[in-house]
């Protein structure tokens, strides 16, 4: 099974990407896809998590550990595999947040009165 380099050389070839401009989707040197494709340096994490988002596969297949190239997605709601990660409201303004928690609160308030 083809590891990282051969794999981030392979998705890149499929998507017609030059190194250099991988390497300006994802704010890089092209230098430093050089030295990724050649198995000499490893990306950091978010960089590794912003290849696999603009190739639509994911860390695991980029990284040669599975042969899928999405995720297993599991039906239920023991399914863990696919909640995000980061925090968009962490981006917002605190007033912003300030209001969404009003406005959620009020959406609350509202449904439950309709329940009971």
């Amino acid at each position: 099974m083809p590891g990282f380099p051969e794999r981030l050389k392979m998705l890149r070839e499929e998507k017609g990407l030059l190194q250099r401009e991988l390497a300006e989707k994802l704010n890089l040197s092209r230098v430093a896809i050089t030295h990724y494709e050649q198995g000499t340096r490893f990306p950091e994490w978010d960089t590794l998590q912003g290849m696999a988002d603009l190739f639509d596969v994911s860390v695991d297949y980029l990284l040669g550990r599975t042969e899928q190239r999405r995720g297993h997605v599991k039906e239920g709601p023991e399914n863990i595999s696919t909640h995000r990660t980061d925090d968009p409201m962490s981006e917002l303004p605190e007033e912003a947040r300030k209001s969404i928690e009003e406005f959620k609160e009020f959406i609350l308030r509202k449904y439950r009165k309709k329940e009971q």
